[in-house]
């Protein structure tokens, strides 16, 4: 049998025990989610800004505001940003070395990580961003877009950036996508006649847009839009499951704010309104 200073003596450390483990609860429940966010080490206005590795302090770009908006919105969650190499930036959200990307969705990427779903598909209102993605072809060219099909040419060579995901152009019996380092080699390539066509945002948050680039070079933007892409938040498989109320709060969030400010401040700075532009023969509705 216990004695009382011997049992008072085991109740104390009890508690205190107790006590102790209740407190590094609630300071574990307290403590901040960090997400690790990986983007693009190319400029890409409006969406990022700067080159290289280093974080801009100042207008890092669009999509960055518009995330550093929704994480300031809610309590518990802090942001940490790094610039990689966009398949480096894919490849570490399979490996869980980073948290969170922006991407449009693919079947195949849900291997790599975790999309807003509603009945297994993405689900639109939770998006994080939409932009539409034209051709663009040298004055004069032989070939044309009529908003359905590309007719003119049998084989079409579309350079793109390295690591973005190949676009399906109806029409042409083949169709080859050549891959650059930039968007600026791209149009390089296009003005030298080294390949067909290119391609550019031309719409975001609902404005028209067209880099000065195409304006200054004396190209020309094919309308309507080729391809709509619906861009995400994508968290790794890792940070969902150990974080799914971060990950849900954030994508609830997306289904009120759109950033539209945020991008209409960056379109103003980046994109003039007036370009030259291919008038097309059919204007189909949005897909």
């Amino acid at each position: 049998m216990l004695r009382i200073p011997a049992l008072l003596s085991l109740l104390l450390t009890t508690l205190f025990t107790a006590n102790l483990q209740a407190t590094q609860v609630v300071v574990a429940a307290s403590s901040p989610v960090v997400l690790r966010f990986c983007y693009e080490d190319k400029p890409l206005e409006p969406y990022y800004r700067g080159h290289g590795a280093a974080i801009p302090k100042d207008n890092p770009g669009a999509t960055i505001e518009h995330l550093q908006q929704l994480i300031a919105s809610l309590p518990g969650i802090s942001l940490q940003l790094e610039r990689r190499p966009w398949k480096r930036c894919l490849a570490k959200l399979e490996s869980g070395e980073t948290d969170a990307i922006v991407a449009s969705y693919r079947p195949e990427r849900e291997t790599i990580g975790r999309f807003p779903m509603l009945d297994l598909r993405p689900d639109p209102r939770r998006a994080f961003s939409e932009h539409h993605t034209c051709l663009v072809q040298k004055s004069g060219s032989s070939w044309h877009w009529d908003g359905k099909r590309v007719s003119g040419i049998d084989s079409l060579v579309v350079a793109r950036p390295l690591g973005y995901a190949p676009l399906i152009v109806p029409g042409p019996k083949q169709v080859l996508m050549h891959y650059t380092l930039s968007g600026t080699m791209d149009l390089e390539l296009l003005q030298a006649g080294r390949v067909h066509a290119v391609t550019t945002l031309c719409k975001i948050a609902g404005q028209s847009v067209v880099s000065p680039n195409i304006i200054e070079r004396g190209l020309v933007v094919m309308q309507p839009a080729l391809h709509i892409n619906v861009g995400y938040l994508m968290f790794s498989h890792q940070f969902y499951q150990q974080h799914q109320a971060s990950a849900d709060a954030l994508w609830q969030q997306l289904g009120s704010d759109k950033g539209s400010a945020i991008y209409r401040r960056y379109l103003s700075w980046s994109y003039l309104p007036q370009t030259p532009v291919a008038p097309a023969a059919v204007s189909p509705p949005v897909q």
